[in-house]
């Protein structure tokens, strides 16, 4: 789950009238919630020739190393030639589509959007789908702090696998992020049992990555060689998923590589269900089943976790698993 939101280019520079701990206190407010739960979307094709990136070198040199940190360690959203990195009421319609949240100063606020004296942040006549939000609170963004509520609601017993991936997947597969790693132990069993009156979880799960995926994505799975899997051969396998992967419309899935794993190691080291782009991590408790069908048909338990040690976890337990002596590796396409 990420919160897609811009920054006024403007608006990045420090009011003068603000002392240089108060300037540090809102940049690190704003820098921490972006790590937890934000997805920056800046003007242009790259970063590199952005108007925000010009803002972020005219930045104070206390602030600068904060800001050149964080933007070598999270993924950002491009916007091309749809805007150009400067927020008004006049141009805040071109916003619709691709931002949540739009970040101004306080003098952007109260002049162009009207806030009151202590008006925090409002929605605005021609784009009710955006919160417009002083630059000082972004830590208390309406946007941001719904999102960090929801980042561990449950998914419950007749959620549409849309309304399930719309919340929480659509704007990570959106974000430059080219690997991602399932961990589901019955991922394969589910699929190869799954009857063709309609799609199994993980075949859902990959059509809706490649629909809305920025460019080409590679995917690891890790599942069970459970004995119905046994019974099917692995050749049989790498079948299915070959054909699976034919008849994606879109082709961003550029390659899918399957790790079978002995069905006892998931017992001794990989009891969760979970779905990691990089940094970002959703620990699912029912995994890739929820996307089974038109709807979830059983409640799961959903959380969002970011941060290095939480992530680390994650990332032995695959190491783990694809360590194993008895694992076996399937790629699609070969």
């Amino acid at each position: 789950m990420l919160v897609p939101f811009v920054i006024d280019t403007d608006s990045l520079a420090p009011d003068p009238a603000w002392t240089a701990a108060q300037v540090r206190t809102y940049h690190q407010s704003l820098l921490e919630v972006w790590q937890r739960i934000g997805l920056l979307t800046h003007d242009g094709d790259s970063f590199e020739n952005s108007r925000l990136q010009a803002a972020v070198q005219q930045l104070p040199q206390k602030l600068r190393p904060l800001w050149q940190e964080i933007l070598e360690r999270v993924p950002l959203r491009a916007c091309g030639n749809r805007w150009n990195g400067t927020v008004t009421a006049g141009n805040i319609s071109q916003l619709s589509g691709i931002t949540s949240l739009a970040l101004v100063d306080d003098a952007r606020a109260e002049v162009e959007f009207e806030f009151d004296d202590d008006e925090l942040s409002k929605t605005v006549r021609g784009a009710p789908d955006i919160e417009v939000c002083r630059l000082i609170s972004a830590g208390q963004a309406t946007t941001f702090k719904t999102a960090l509520d929801q980042s561990g609601m449950h998914i419950e017993a007749g959620d549409t696998f849309e309304d399930i991936w719309s919340l929480r997947f659509k704007e990570l597969a959106a974000a430059r992020i080219k690997p991602i790693t399932i961990v589901d132990r019955f991922a394969v069993s589910q699929h190869m049992a799954c009857p063709q009156t309609h799609l199994s979880g993980l075949a859902r799960f990959l059509r809706l990555l490649s629909r809305d995926a920025d460019g080409e994505r590679h995917v690891t799975l890790l599942s069970a060689l459970t004995d119905e899997v046994r019974e099917y051969g692995l050749p049989a396998v790498k079948a299915n998923l070959d054909n699976m992967i034919a008849r994606l419309e879109l082709k961003n899935i550029k390659r899918l590589k399957v790790f079978m794993v002995p069905n006892p190691a998931f017992g001794r080291c990989g009891h969760d269900r979970f779905f990691r782009f990089e940094k970002y991590v959703w620990d699912i408790g029912l995994g890739l089943k929820v996307f089974q069908g038109p709807f979830s048909q059983e409640r799961s338990s959903a959380a969002f976790k970011t941060g290095y040690a939480i992530v680390s976890g994650y990332k032995q337990v695959e190491d783990n698993l694809r360590d194993d002596r008895g694992t076996k590796a399937v790629e699609v396409p070969a």
